[in-house]
């Protein structure tokens, strides 16, 4: 009946009363959808490496990680995305290369400046040299409610934490424990370790600056998670100790062919030693066995001449001698001298 009725009502009015009609219900429609289109307007998705920050009416109302998330739309809440707690966020430290415009990979290292205000990249070590710092920040969000507050902040006070803890590490150490400058000190095992703990003391000397800052409730929400450096010297004192530094390489290459020169030639003494002692062991140790064997014939025969006179002695040595060589002999003619007799002996063929 209600179905009737409209349309009657619609034929009693019309084609202009139809036509509005028709206009209305097209304009509620179009209103109904968008309304459902801007009360899902807020539903979002985080990504992994990302957290949102829910905002109702000013205030912040909850703080969502990464996935699907529910809003309600604008302008009652409004959602604000930020880096994850892990991602980290690099922050060069502008300060240190105002009016440098050369590459420390390709140049010769950084100039002094004629105006002070653009050497503020070199700073005074511990022993009155000058150092020039390229550095660059890494930080994380630990607080997203903190960091939101002062986020237009946060880059500026980093890099006035980093300047002012960089002017007091550097202070404390000499040259050599910063960079390499003089090989023959900075090739220990000590001043190795320095350099590598520079970074660690630069990072725990911001951080601690920024829980300072945390105690008197004005936290920055960030935490400092790595420092990148790049220390070098004045162009004017690279060439300086460039130049020292091939010669040092050239003495110490020097000295290197002189020892290999040495233990060549010990080596050879040492061989020609051996061989010479060995060569004299041998020679005695043959003469000692000649001997021995020259003493043991006169030591037996001593023996066994025991009790025997001269003559006895020379007769027996004369049968034992005779023997031998009588039997090498090919023929052998006896004589006697006294007699007219003559004994001929055939001797071995």
């Amino acid at each position: 009946m209600t179905t009737g009725s409209s349309a009657e009502d619609l034929r009693e009015v019309g084609p202009l009363g139809q036509s509005i009609a028709y206009a209305f219900r097209f304009l509620f429609a179009g209103v109904c959808v968008m309304a459902a289109i801007w009360f899902v307007s807020n539903v979002r998705q985080v990504p992994p490496d990302s957290q949102a920050v829910v905002i109702r009416f000013g205030a912040v109302a909850r703080v969502q990680g990464p996935g699907l998330l529910l809003a309600l739309p604008r302008p009652i809440e409004s959602v604000v995305v930020l880096p994850g707690r892990s991602r980290q966020i690099p922050l060069p430290i502008t300060r240190f290369m105002d009016g440098q415009t050369q590459d420390i990979e390709t140049s010769q290292g950084f100039d002094l400046a004629t105006d002070p205000r653009l050497n503020a990249g070199f700073l005074l070590t511990g022993d009155s040299s000058v150092v020039h710092l390229q550095a660059q920040l890494y930080y994380q969000i630990v607080d997203p409610v903190a960091y939101m507050t002062a986020a237009d902040h946060v880059g500026a006070a980093l890099q006035r934490f980093f300047i002012a803890s960089a002017i007091s590490t550097i202070a404390g150490r000499d040259l050599d424990s910063i960079l390499v400058a003089r090989p023959e000190i900075a090739s220990s095992a000590n001043e190795a370790s320095r350099r590598e703990r520079l970074r660690m003391d630069l990072l725990n000397a911001v951080n601690r600056r920024l829980d300072e800052l945390a105690g008197s409730n004005a936290d920055l929400g960030v935490r400092v998670s790595r420092v990148d450096l790049v220390p070098s010297i004045p162009a004017g004192a690279k060439s300086a100790f460039d130049y020292v530094l091939v010669t040092i390489q050239t003495a110490q290459t020097s000295i290197a062919t002189a020892n290999t020169n040495a233990q060549v030639t010990l080596q050879e003494a040492n061989r020609d030693k051996d061989r010479t002692f060995t060569d004299a062991t041998a020679a005695a140790d043959e003469r000692i066995s000649a001997a021995k064997v020259n003493s043991d014939s006169i030591a037996a025969l001593g023996q066994e001449a025991q009790g025997m006179s001269r003559s006895m002695q020379l007769s027996r040595l004369y049968y034992d001698r005779i023997g031998p060589l009588l039997r090498k002999a090919g023929r052998v003619q006896a004589v006697d001298r006294t007699g007219a007799v003559h004994v001929l002996v055939r001797g071995a063929q």
